[in-house]
């Protein structure tokens, strides 16, 4: 897939929340752990520190961790799809602890920014988006001032096996983490440690236990290949996701294996 095609599937995939937001809904109602609240204590953010989030999204994680952040923080934002430029700056309006200095469409591999200007640069389940993830890092590590710190976050590829795995029996492929397929975080510790120091990994894992197999269809129609899935394989789906559940007494468990790596630019 060219520069090209990638940026116009990712455009596509997030004009609207409605993927997001199915998969968001699927973690909010099984998970142990809140991504959003685990993340943010891993951000080290300070009072008044610059920082760019590429790949905002509809910036969630801002607006629901609002009172665990440092005042007068300055945000700026970038994502690849105007419509989720759209619905973070509706997001963050009222957000009284946040400066949003910018939000754009623009590339992460192509960053609209001088050089040295951020203290933080996070690129949050981004860069399985992106065409060439080391472009995309030495543009942050170029923005980021000396002592900064990046932080990439993204999935391994035993994410959710137990459920991918259904779903490569009806869409076909492999049954991995269709995400950490193409940037997992093994690639992201390693890319990472290419051009940062300090470079730490911080995994988190939480058993997720799923009693409405409609639920895990939906989620699994909500990522790739299922997105684009012709209706007889939708249909074939969600037979297989019935009679998994069956069996397992309608307890279906996953287990969601992400993490973040943080990278520090050298003084």
């Amino acid at each position: 897939m060219n520069d090209t095609s990638r940026t116009y599937e990712v455009q596509q995939h997030y004009a609207t929340l409605r993927h997001l937001a199915t998969r968001g809904s699927f973690q909010a109602k099984y998970a142990t752990v809140s991504w959003f609240g685990w993340l943010i204590g891993h951000l080290n953010l300070q009072t008044e520190m610059d920082v760019l989030d590429v790949g905002c999204g509809p910036g969630w994680i801002w607006r629901s961790q609002v009172d665990r952040l440092p005042n007068d923080l300055r945000l700026s934002l970038i994502d690849a799809s105007p419509g989720m430029i759209e619905e973070v700056s509706a997001n963050l309006a009222t957000v009284e602890k946040i400066e949003v200095v910018s939000a754009k469409v623009a590339d992460a591999i192509d960053l609209p920014h001088l050089d040295e200007t951020f203290d933080a640069v996070l690129l949050l389940h981004v860069l399985y988006h992106v065409e060439d993830p080391r472009l995309a890092l030495r543009e942050a590590r170029r923005v980021l001032r000396p002592g900064g710190q990046v932080f990439v976050s993204t999935n391994a590829l035993e994410n959710m096996r137990e459920l991918h795995s259904i779903g490569a029996k009806a869409f076909g492929g492999r049954p991995v983490d269709p995400g950490a397929a193409m940037f997992s975080l093994d690639d992201a510790e390693q890319f990472v440690g290419e051009l940062f120091d300090d470079v730490r990994r911080i995994d988190l894992t939480d058993t997720m236990t799923c009693t409405d197999p409609e639920d895990a269809v939906m989620f699994l129609l909500s990522c790739p290949p299922g997105i684009s899935a012709p209706e007889a394989q939708q249909r074939h789906l969600a037979k297989l996701m019935r009679e998994e559940s069956d069996s397992l007494q309608g307890r279906l468990t996953t287990t969601r294996r992400n993490g973040l790596i943080v990278g520090t630019k050298a003084q």
